[in-house]
């Protein structure tokens, strides 16, 4: 039988390459802003920084067998911290941290024991760097969620760290220069990562590459 996975996202990238090789063997149920143009998947146009329509999506549908959520949302925007407009700084916290723990918040008490929970974050919220500052709160604060997590509810919780992955954006919307010390990230490499979690093969909870 197929496993059911939901995926939140609000572009494609890292989660349309996971999609198109998980979906032959699961059901995936995918949420974003974007249509990531993947055939035989479900997928549902929501905004997850509109806090009313994700919570609408959320009750819509039944999420008692539902296997694996695979969450991420990256929001970025680089500059010094007096020079970012405040609808930035709000759409960086909402987008990054407070979608994600609402949608916990909102199914956790719905999910079946066995349901595996994937944050696919960021090194970035093990680093500091200069003109990172909001985003890099983001992840700091997501971390800190994922890690109190694992020790409140009964589902098994993942916190991923890639380092670079070459998206061709990820410095668009920077309006300084910014400093970044990573290596680049196997986009296969995670993808082994999250299909041995899925199979109960990974039990690590902070997971680097």
């Amino acid at each position: 039988m197929k496993k059911n996975i939901l995926i939140t996202w609000i572009s494609s990238w890292i989660w349309k390459h996971l999609a198109e090789n998980l979906k032959n063997e699961s059901n995936i149920y995918w949420i974003s802003r974007t249509n990531p143009n993947i055939e035989d998947i479900n997928y549902t146009s929501v905004d997850i920084s509109d806090f009313w329509a994700l919570k609408v999506y959320l009750n819509s549908v039944d999420w008692t067998q539902l296997d694996t959520i695979i969450l991420n949302a990256w929001i970025w925007f680089f500059d010094e911290i007096q020079n970012l407009w405040e609808t930035e700084i709000l759409s960086t916290i909402n987008t990054n941290l407070t979608a994600n723990i609402l949608i916990i918040n909102s199914l956790v008490s719905k999910l079946q024991k066995e349901c595996k929970i994937i944050f696919i974050w960021s090194v970035a919220s093990k680093k500091f760097f200069k003109h990172w500052s909001v985003y890099q709160a983001s992840k700091f604060w997501l971390r800190w969620f994922a890690w109190s997590l694992r020790n409140e509810i009964k589902q098994k919780v993942y916190h991923l760290n890639p380092q670079f992955v070459d998206t061709k954006n990820f410095f668009k919307n920077y309006r300084v220069w910014v400093e970044w010390r990573f290596n680049e990230t196997n986009i296969d490499d995670i993808l082994t990562i999250v299909k041995n979690i899925i199979d109960w093969n990974e039990n690590r909870f902070e997971i680097d590459f």
